[in-house]
Formats: structure tokens, sequence, C-alpha cells
């Protein structure tokens, strides 16, 4: 094993057919001195610790396998779907253990632990081996502050309120004669609470609570008014019927969500400046490779073309880049029309987690994997005060365990090792390039630079990979700082070379997580619906095995469609994402076959395709009606010379319908007759002095024996008439 990183399971391979011992690299010494370890599978395990060199021999002559994730009960929801209940729960947790787990590596030694957690004890009054159970719990579960979660879906009645019978419920009170008792609370009453908190209570008046206790009472539990003058008194029930003030509390603090509750007294602004929490640091150092990432976005300089219609001028993309501020190495980037916004900083930090090599495959570029050797998440990520700042990041924090770092507003320069390289992404290429933006002032009559663009969404990206990769591996960073080792190592200022210097020698704090759990949090996530021709997203369609094993699109047909929650990269839209098991797990659906014109396509240029397609046929649907008008008209004169002509033959034969009926037959055969005749194929025959006349039913009768409909009982005799006849003509 060439080296080993945070977070990594090993599962020691035993000889029984019983699971091995499976442990949890915890921490790395920076200078390799040592190793912290933890039993994934003893409930009373604690961080162990090895000499680094002794462990990597005996991973060396010991058989182990590598496990992705083994920790089942983590929940990968975001905070929006999981109870609010179970987040109260974790934050208890959390403010127990929050600050003796970053003290790292003192935690692990057993004497500076029994200090921590004996001065936590003394603080919070908690019992030494609850706040264990938290530490083993975090440490196990890979150290994210989601596993502090309470393992509900384990247990039965997860949620379920009791039903309110005759018999009050609660504490008892203190003296017999005591008349506020209160009364059962049931779904009605909670409403009544609940109405009356954002009525009374959420609002800028800033009432207490005793008085929207008492406005809610007077709203929702008056039982009338007295009239005096022109004042109207509500009147309240006895107190036996009413709910006491200590009910009402402890259902507002139940049910309260402090953040709406803040905001709505105090408003957005003050919540933000004042009360909103505070992830971030302004500790700059960076130890190793991992230590900390940088994060920004700029709008390209360039102007850029539609890839079906290359007339069509779209704009100036939008440039993400993610570097390590170690070893100035870019770790992810994205290029697209998002933003700046989340949804483009998601698709960075994803990339961060990519395949490299599998990645540039897709822009048809071909790299080895150590040229572009990244696909880690940071332990710290900085960014401006955009779009890692609010709720958004909330699932990257608590369950990838990455700590978000937001600079002051106006101060670019405490992220300067990213700004720096647009600035360089500049100067290197995009300047040059057709369409770019010019900065000086356009005189009279010279042409629009925009007018030059030529580039498509692909083509601009291939040449961003491309100077990503001429700075991993090329750019010679003389500025760059060595320190005392590097030089001695002789180390060359490039940033791949930092890079596995770093990992060898500084190991930083890279963490290992798997490519799905990342993809959960990290991707953009939609609504498909799975309808009977596929699972549509976007106006594509997709299938997966499940489906078809399951039945899906045979079930969409009988009983009508359904939604699906998946995941999706913008970049391709040959796969995406189907969650189950509320996350833990994917099922890859991939493009149906009739679908492949929109193969290794972005999804913008799909919407582009398909909006392109509805503006031509809203083009033809105009000229198509003209047509059917035109064709109604031709049909309607054919119809109506038809009725005129059979109407008058009609009236001068005055045949009734019945004989019409009954010689339907007979005519059929006489006009099989003529058109016989006329439809026959002569060739050789000059026949045109033929064409255009009539042939006269009258000269054809004459020359031919009138036949007649004979009824079956009649045939044998209406023959031998017929004999007879002719018979005297011989004669």
């Amino acid at each position: 094993m060439s080296h080993i990183s945070e977070n990594d399971l090993i599962e020691w391979v035993s000889n029984s057919e019983d699971l091995g011992p499976i442990e949890r690299i915890l921490w790395i010494d920076p200078i390799r001195n040592f190793i912290i370890t933890i039993e994934i599978n003893n409930e009373k395990a604690l961080p162990i610790r090895h000499n680094y060199d002794e462990y990597l021999e005996l991973l060396n002559v010991k058989p182990y396998q590598l496990i992705s994730w083994i920790n089942k009960s983590i929940s990968f929801l975001p905070d929006q779907e999981i109870p609010k209940k179970h987040l109260d729960i974790r934050e208890k947790a959390w403010e127990i253990v929050g600050k003796i787990v970053a003290e790292e590596p003192d935690i692990y030694d057993a004497k500076l632990r029994g200090v921590m957690v004996k001065e936590v004890q003394e603080k919070t009054g908690v019992h030494k081996s609850t706040i264990y159970r938290y530490l083993r719990r975090f440490w196990q579960g890979g150290k994210v502050k989601n596993v502090l979660l309470p393992y509900y879906q384990n247990c039965g009645g997860d949620g379920i309120e009791r039903s309110p019978g005759s018999k009050k419920r609660g504490r008892p009170r203190k003296f017999e004669d005591d008349l506020k008792t209160g009364i059962n609370i049931d779904a009605d009453i909670q409403r009544c609470f609940r109405s009356g908190v954002r009525l009374f209570y959420n609002t800028k008046v800033k009432a207490p609570l005793k008085r929207a206790y008492q406005q809610t009472l007077e709203k929702f539990f008056n039982i009338g008014y007295l009239k005096e003058g022109n004042v109207s008194i509500p009147i309240l029930p006895e107190d036996d019927q009413l709910p006491t003030f200590g009910q009402f509390k402890y259902w507002f603090n139940k049910e309260r969500d402090l953040k709406e509750s803040l905001i709505s007294r105090y408003g957005k602004s003050k919540y933000e400046l004042k009360y909103r929490e505070n992830l971030g640091s302004s500790t700059y150092k960076s130890f190793g490779p991992g230590s900390r990432f940088q994060i920004d976005a700029t709008i390209a300089d360039v102007y850029l073309v539609n890839q079906f219609k290359r007339e069509w001028i779209i704009g100036r993309p939008v440039v993400y880049v993610v570097i390590d501020v170690f070893s100035r190495m870019i770790t992810g980037v994205y290029v697209g029309l998002e933003g700046p916004s989340w949804l483009g900083a998601m698709m960075a930090l994803a990339n961060t987690t990519m395949d490299k090599v599998k990645f540039c495959a897709e822009y048809d570029i071909e790299i080895k994997p150590e040229d572009w050797p990244c696909s880690h998440l940071p332990q710290k990520l900085t960014a401006d005060r955009g779009e890692l700042e609010g709720h958004m990041p909330t699932n990257l924090i608590n369950t990838l365990g990455v700590i978000v770092e937001n600079t002051p507003p106006y101060r670019a320069d405490w992220k300067g090792i990213v700004e720096q390289q647009f600035r360089l992404f500049n100067l290197r290429s995009i300047k040059w390039v057709p369409g770019a933006v010019q900065a000086r002032a356009k005189e009279r009559g010279e042409r629009d630079y925009r007018l030059d663009a030529k580039m498509t969404l692909r083509e601009f990206t291939q040449i961003i990979i491309e100077n990503v990769l001429y700075h991993n591996n090329e750019n010679s960073m003389r500025w760059y700082q060595r320190n005392e080792f590097m030089v001695s190592e002789n180390v060359e200022s490039i940033p791949r070379e930092l890079w596995y210097w770093g990992i060898q020698n500084r190991t930083g704090r890279l963490k290992k997580i798997h490519e799905d759990i990342v993809k959960l949090n990290l991707l953009y996530q939609g609504t498909a619906v799975v309808t009977s021709a596929g699972i549509r997203f976007k106006g594509v369609f997709y299938g997966c095995e499940l489906a078809l094993k399951d039945q899906w699109f045979v079930k969409a047909r009988t009983k009508g469609s359904w939604q699906v929650k998946i995941s999706y990269d913008p970049r391709i839209t040959d796969v995406i994402y189907l969650w189950l098991d509320e996350g833990k797990r994917f099922e890859t659906c991939t493009l149906l076959e009739r679908e492949e014109r929109y193969k290794n396509k972005r999804f913008e240029e799909v919407e582009d395709l398909i909006e392109i397609e509805r503006s031509t046929a809203n083009k033809r649907e105009n000229d198509n009606l003209r047509a059917k008008i035109k064709l109604d008209a031709h049909i309607k004169a054919i119809v109506k010379d038809a009725e005129k002509k059979t109407n008058q033959a009609l009236e001068d034969n005055q045949l009734s319908g019945r004989k019409r009926i009954l010689e339907v037959r007979n005519h059929r055969k006489e006009e099989k007759e003529i058109n016989r005749e006329r439809e026959a194929f002569r060739l050789g025959e000059d026949n045109k002095q033929q064409q255009g006349q009539i042939i006269s039913l009258e000269s054809k009768k004459a020359d031919q024996k009138k036949i007649e409909y004979v009824p079956p009982a009649d045939k044998l005799s209406k023959i031998k008439s017929l004999l007879r006849e002719d018979e005297g003509e011989d004669e």
C-alpha cells in the first residue's frame, strides 16, 4: 500500500468464515511518527495508537482489504428532510463533544482525554458513559456530525403522538385545589397554538410569549363577547376548560423553528448579522495537501456559440476552480452556464472527487492517473460570501465533514490563490481565442468582437482542461516559498511535485469518501417521471434494470405515471441516478436507444435542441393550418358537385331505395368491366386519339347480352329460356 488517508476503512482478513476486525484511520501524524485507529465492530472500542512504520509494514505482510463505506445508520438526507427532533438531538450531542473532538491529537491520548471528558462532565452534568458513547459513535462513523443523529429507524413508534383520552395526561398538580389543571391537548388545540404563535409571537411587534398566550385564548378559545357600550370583551370558559400557559409554552418549545422565529421577529438582515451559525474560520495555515482548498468562480472573458446552431451567440460562460492551498494543485474545475451560484459550486466540488482520467476522456483528452491525481475532499474549504453562505452547504458540512470558511466582504485577497488562476487563464489562452472580450474602447465603425465568437461550450471546456493540465504538471512557480526540507530534497515548485511530496511527508487532511456518497450530496437533484415510454427527465427518456425487473413501465401504462427523485450531472446526459433507500444507494439509469442523438451532450445543449425543434414546429404550424384549409376547400367543392349530380340523377330516374340496394351487385359488375377495359395495359398501341373519349354505356350494352340478377330458385328455368332463344337465332 503506497499511502493511507484519513477515514480509510481497513478490514483484516480472517482465516475463519467470520468477518475480521475492521479499523478506521482516525488521524495520521504529519511527521509520520504514529497513526491513530479505532475498531468499528467493538462497542467498547477506543482509539489505538500505532507506530506509523510498523503499521505500514503490517499492511504489507498481513492480508487486508479496503472498504468504501460501512456505516449504514448515518443519514445522508439534507437537514430540510430530517425531523427537527432528530436535529435537536444531534446538536445537543455536538455541544457536548464538538469542541473536544477538534483537539487532535490530544483527544486520542488516554490521559488527556480523561481530563477533557471530566471537564465536559462538570460543565454539562452529562454522565461520563454518555460522553464516551458520543465520542465512539463520532469516531466509528467517520468523524462526521450526522453520525450523532438518533438511530430511531431501529425503534418502533417513531414520532407517533399519543392519542388523548379521558384521563388528564402529564405531571399531577402539587395541590388538589389548584384549578389550573389544564386540558388534554389534541390536534385541534395544537393547530390553535401554532396559529397563535404565528399571529401573535412571530411578528415584528416582538410580543412576549405570555402575551401571545393571552391573545391566543382571546381569539381561539372565547365562547362569546360581552358588550359594554362600544367595547366587545371576549368571554373565556372555566379554568378547567382552558389550556394552561405551561402547556402553551411546552408545545411552543417542542415545535418551535428558532431560525424562522428569529427572522420573523428581527428580520433576515439582523438574523444574518447577529444570530446565524458561524462555521467559518479566518485561519489560513495549510500544513499539507487537503488541509484547505479554495473555491471561486468568474465569468470568462469570451463569447461562445451554440453547438447545434453555430450562428447563435450564447454569451459568456462561468468558470469554477478549486485549488489546494499547499501545493497550488487545481483539484477541480467546472465550466458551464450556471452561476456563479450554488449549483455551479456543487459541480466544481463534485469534480474534485471524480476520477480525472474518466473526466478528461469525456472531452476526448487522454491523460494518465498521475497527471491529475486528485479525487479527495479537503478538511477545510474557503470561499467568498456567496455560494457557500447560508443553508445550502449544510450537507457538505454535516454529512461529508468539510469545514466551510467564508471570507469577509470585499476581501478577495483572502483567497488570492484561486483568484490568481483566473488572471493566468486569461493571459495564457482566453485572451487570444476568437470571441475574447477586448479591453480597449471600441472605436466608431470597428467590428464588434462578439461577432468573432467561434467556440462552443464543449470546446472552451477542452481549453480550460488543457490549461489545468499545464498548470498542474508543467508550471514552475518561482515565487513559491519552499521550506528547508523541500530545498534539501530538490523538490521543484511544480504543483504535481509539491502534491506528491506533501502526501509522502506531510499527509495533509485529504478525505477519501465513496464517490456515490459525494454525488448524493453535491450533484444536482431533480424529479423524474416514470411513464410507459420510460423514465422522463428534461424531455429525455431513460431506463434501468430495476424498472424492467419491477415492471415500472407496465404499471405506468395501466395505473398512471409517478414521480421519483434523481441526481444528475448537467455536463452529460448519458446517465441519471435514481435515489433508493432514502439516498443510501443509487440505481444508474441510461439513455434509451431511441434517444441516441442526446448521447454525450450537455443538458443545456439538449434543452437548446428541444427548443429549436419546438420553434421550428411553431413556425410550420400556420403553414400547416393554411394547407389544411385549402385541402378542406377542395374536398368540399368535389363533394358539392358530386351531391348535385347524384341528386339530379335520382330526381330524373325516380328509383326507390330498395331497388337501388338490390342492384348493387349487378352495377358493381358492370362498373368493374368498364374499369377493366379502361385500365388494361396495351403496350405499343397509340391511344392518344382515344384519350378523353366518353364510352357510351348504351353502345356497350348493345354489343353484349344484358345480364340480369336471377334469384337462385329461378336460375335453372332462366338458363333454359336463354338456350331456346339462342337456338331460334341460329335457325
